[in-house]
Order: C-alpha cells, then sequence, then structure tokens
C-alpha cells in the first residue's frame, strides 16, 4: 500500500510498531495530527483525512489526560481499532500481536 504523504508513511509505520508491541500509544500521536494536518492542506484523499481524524480521537479517548471524556476508551480496544484499519488481525483482543501479554512495559498507560 502506497501514501501520498510521508507523514502517513510515518502514521501508519508508527502504528504497526505500536500494534505488534514495540511502543506505546504516546509514540502516535505526532505523527497522526502531522498526518491529519498535512493531508488536510494539500487535499489529499478524503479517507485519510478521515482515517488520522479517527485515530486522533481514538487516542485521545484512550490518554483522556485531562478526564475529557466521561469513559476513557481502555486500551485493549484502540490497539483492536488501529490492528483492523491495519488488516492486523488480533487472535485476543487481550494479546499484543506478538504473542507477549498485555501490561508489558510498551503497553502500559499514563
Amino acid at each position: 500500500m502506497t501514501f501520498p504523504l510521508p507523514e502517513a508513511r510515518e502514521m501508519v509505520a508508527a502504528a504497526r510498531r505500536y500494534v505488534i508491541g514495540e511502543v506505546h500509544f504516546s509514540e502516535l500521536v505526532g505523527p497522526t495530527e502531522r498526518c491529519e494536518f498535512w493531508a488536510r492542506v494539500y487535499g489529499v484523499h478524503p479517507a485519510l483525512h478521515a482515517l488520522a481524524a479517527e485515530w486522533q480521537r481514538l487516542l485521545d479517548q484512550t490518554w483522556n489526560e485531562r478526564g475529557q471524556h466521561p469513559v476513557a476508551l481502555p486500551e485493549r480496544e484502540l490497539r483492536r481499532r488501529i490492528a483492523s484499519h491495519l488488516g492486523i488481525s488480533l487472535a485476543d483482543p487481550t494479546e499484543r500481536a506478538d504473542g507477549a501479554a498485555s501490561g508489558s512495559p510498551a503497553d502500559s498507560s499514563r
């Protein structure tokens, strides 16, 4: 799959690393914000802009740093949704794609 923006490639690469448990979900915030911004500026396909905006919303709901959402989105649900968008199947939603159990350092919340 080829993306028209370097920021989109960066966002997808960070998302894949997150789904397999290499990085914390906070590593997606910057790439996702940049992708959403530049997708809007350059007027790329609306689906790419919508995906970046959706991931930003999901990240915000998961982080819920200021309690702006009545209920935070559980990280396992964030991982499941992003994996689904990427076409990655997770056998068990409580298990990371690399087979490690949830709760590992890359899976911890703030």
